[in-house]
This record gives structure tokens, sequence and C-alpha cells, in this order.
């Protein structure tokens, strides 16, 4: 993880512990569901990668609010392509436990438990391709720190999701707005021209750790 984050360690340092702070809040709550995530949001998370992911993700994944690693799932199974490296920031720390438990075998798996709006990153860590999904809202958290210091020149796709309450979307500078995934959550691209339609997962249930695509 050094060669991406300025932590040694997995750390949730940067999280306001005060007992009315909203993101602690948040961190207990996926603490407490991590290993029942998949039952309650599989589907509806599934269901917004299809729709967002046009590219083969095949370089540097950032995966930011990855919780149990879904979407990593979703990469292996319905594209069937393994990453060169995939980093997953979350918040929760037993969400990322359970990620690495779903993913033991895989040697290109890398966590940091992190308040999104602190990314412990190394200036310009050189990612490909950078996903965050239903993590940020149009008001409430920003997706600015994590930008600046991302070389977005470097990246083949992105795709960040706004829950915006209003339905007025305010997608970051250089993204485009590609519709609304539900009735306040609009998809925000960085994407080169083409791409391809994804297959479709059926169930969170078809996404169980197993073998890496050949």
């Amino acid at each position: 993880m050094a060669k991406y984050s300025t932590c040694s360690k997995t750390s949730s340092q940067y999280v306001d512990r005060t007992p009315t702070s909203l993101k602690y809040s948040t961190m207990n709550y996926y603490n407490t569901i991590a290993r029942s995530y998949d039952e309650l949001y599989g589907s509806e998370q599934l269901a917004k990668y299809s729709a967002a992911v046009r590219t083969r993700p095949k370089g540097r994944v950032l995966d930011v609010g990855c919780g149990v690693g879904l979407f990593y799932g979703y990469l292996l199974k319905y594209l069937r392509v393994e990453p060169e490296i995939y980093v997953g920031i979350d918040i929760s720390y037993r969400s990322l436990r359970e990620l690495r438990h779903r993913y033991r075998s895989s040697g290109i798996v890398e966590v940091v438990a992190a308040d999104a709006e602190y990314p412990p990153l190394r200036e310009k860590p050189g990612f490909t391709h950078l996903y965050a999904f239903t993590l940020y809202a149009c008001d409430y958290g920003t997706i600015k720190p994590l930008l600046s210091v991302i070389d977005m020149s470097n990246i083949e796709e992105a795709a960040v999701t706004l829950l915006c309450r209003d339905r007025r979307a305010r997608c970051p500078e250089g993204f485009a707005e590609a519709g609304y995934l539900n009735r306040v959550e609009v998809l925000c691209v960085k994407v080169p021209p083409g791409g391809f339609e994804p297959p479709t997962p059926r169930s969170p249930g078809d996404l169980q750790p197993g073998a890496l695509p050949g």
C-alpha cells in the first residue's frame, strides 16, 4: 500500500468521532451491517455498476467507498477482468475486513480505512480508473480533495454518483452528467468515446468469491 498511500497501516484516524458526527454514525452503521451488506444493498448497487462501467478496467483501479468489495467482485465475475491493482478506500473498517476475507487469495487488492474527504493518497498516485458509488452528496461531502491528488489525465474512465435530493445535479468539473440512476442519485462520468454494454448481474449471489478469470 505504500506505493499509493501516505498511511503506514489502515486507519480511520481522520474520522470525527464526536457522537453527533454524521460520518461517525455512518461508519458505525456500515460496521454493523458489513456481513449482510450484499443482502441489503447488493442488487441496487450492481444495477449502478452495470449502468456506469463502459470500459474493461485492466489497469490501476481506485474504488472510493468500496465497502465489502462488491464492485471488485463485479469486475471479476461479470466483466471477467482482473485489474493490475485494486485499491479500496472506506470509512468502515469492518467492511474492509470483510473485503479482505472474501478476496484473501488475491494478491492485487489493497485497502485503507479513511474518510474519503481526507484521502491518504500520495500525490498523483497513477490510477487509470476511478469509481465512487453512493458516497458523495450534492449538499454533503465533496470529491474535490480526492480529485486534487489524482492525475485525471491518466484516467481512462471515471464514474462518480452524487445524491442530489433537489434533483439539481452538480457534477465535478471535467465530468459529464449521464442521467439519474434512481430518483435522487445522478451518475457523473469521464469516459473515452465508444465503450461497450456490460452484462447485467442477476443477483448479489452471482458475485460470491470464486476462481479468478482466466
